[in-house]
C-alpha cells in the first residue's frame, strides 16, 4: 500500500513533475514556493519506492492553529484507485494528532476546452472527506475563473460551538495600508497590505478612510490589475463603511479562521466599476 513519508527537498523534481502533468503554471508556482518556503509539513505518497503523490500544509501565522492545504496532486497514472484521497486523509490524521483547530483548501472552476473542469475531481474529493464551501471569490484567478475555499474544523467539539457561545471583544486597532501586490497565481488580481500601528499621532486617524482605499485602487488600475481583493478579521467595526463607500462588496467569511468566533472576512472591487 502507499504510503505517506516527509517530502525532503531531493525529492523535488519528481514533485514538480508530478504537478506540471496537471497544470504547468502549477508546476512553476510550486516550485518557487517550496523553494522560498522549504518543505517543513510537506509530504509525498510512496508505492514501491516510487512517488506518487504529494501533499502538506502551511500553519497561519497569528491565528490559533489554523491550516491550509498545500499543493496536493497524484499522479495520473494513479487516479481512481482511492490513492488520493488515502493520502489527505492521512496527512489530515497527522494534523488532528497535532491538536490543529481548522485547514483550508482553495479549488479553481477552470473548465479547460479541451479537458473540462479540471479541479472537479479534487473537489469532490474534498466534499467526500468533511469539507464545505465557505467563500467563492468570483473573477479571482482569471475572467470567468473562481476561486472556491473550503473548510474543515479537525477538533470534534469545534464542530459544533455556535455564533452565540463566541464572547470575542471588538478591537479599533490603527489600520494603515503599507503597499499593494499581484496576488499569486491570478492574473491582474490585486491586494494591498496593511499593518497595524501601536500609535496614533494627535490628530490622526483610527481606520483607513475612503480616500485611502480609493488611492489604492487606482494605482491597481493604473497597473493593469482589474480586480482587488481584501480580507480583515470580523471583529474590526471600522472597516466597514470605508469599505462599502469605496465600493467594496462583501463576498463572504471563512468561519473561525483566527480563533473560534473571528472570522475572516473577504472583500472584492471590480476595477471596471471605477
Amino acid at each position: 500500500m502507499p504510503a505517506l513519508r516527509p517530502m525532503n527537498m531531493s525529492d523535488l523534481v519528481k514533485v514538480i513533475k508530478i504537478i506540471e502533468a496537471h497544470d504547468e503554471d502549477d508546476g512553476e508556482a510550486a516550485e518557487k514556493d517550496y523553494l522560498d518556503s522549504g518543505v517543513e509539513n510537506q509530504f509525498v505518497l510512496e508505492r514501491d519506492g516510487k512517488i506518487i503523490g504529494v501533499t502538506g500544509y502551511r500553519e497561519v501565522s497569528g491565528t490559533d492553529q489554523t491550516a491550509w492545504l498545500t499543493w496536493t496532486y497524484l499522479d495520473e497514472a494513479h487516479h481512481g484507485k482511492g490513492y488520493g484521497k488515502s493520502m489527505v486523509s492521512d496527512l489530515l490524521d497527522k494534523l488532528r494528532n497535532l491538536n490543529a483547530r481548522k485547514i483550508f483548501t482553495k479549488v479553481s472552476d477552470y473548465e479547460d476546452p479541451e479537458n473540462g473542469k479540471i479541479y472537479e475531481r479534487a473537489l469532490k474529493m474534498y466534499q467526500s472527506l468533511g469539507f464545505e464551501q465557505e467563500v467563492v471569490s468570483h473573477d479571482f484567478y482569471d475572467e470567468d475563473e473562481d476561486q472556491i475555499i473550503l473548510g474543515l474544523p479537525l477538533r470534534e467539539e469545534d464542530s459544533t460551538f455556535s455564533e452565540e457561545e463566541s464572547n470575542v471583544a471588538e478591537e479599533k486597532p490603527i489600520i494603515r495600508f503599507d503597499g499593494l501586490y499581484e496576488i499569486a497565481e491570478t492574473e491582474g488580481a490585486y491586494s494591498f497590505s496593511w499593518v497595524v500601528k501601536n500609535k496614533k499621532t494627535l490628530f490622526g486617524k483610527r481606520c483607513f478612510t475612503v480616500e485611502d482605499l480609493k488611492i489604492g485602487l487606482e494605482s491597481v488600475k493604473s497597473s493593469g490589475g482589474r480586480k482587488t481583493f481584501l480580507t480583515f478579521p470580523s471583529n474590526l467595526p471600522l472597516i466597514h463603511n470605508p469599505l462599502q463607500a469605496a465600493g467594496f462588496k462583501y463576498v463572504g467569511r471563512l468561519e473561525n479562521y483566527y480563533e473560534q468566533g473571528v472570522h475572516e472576512f473577504h472583500f472584492s472591487h471590480d476595477l471596471n466599476n471605477l
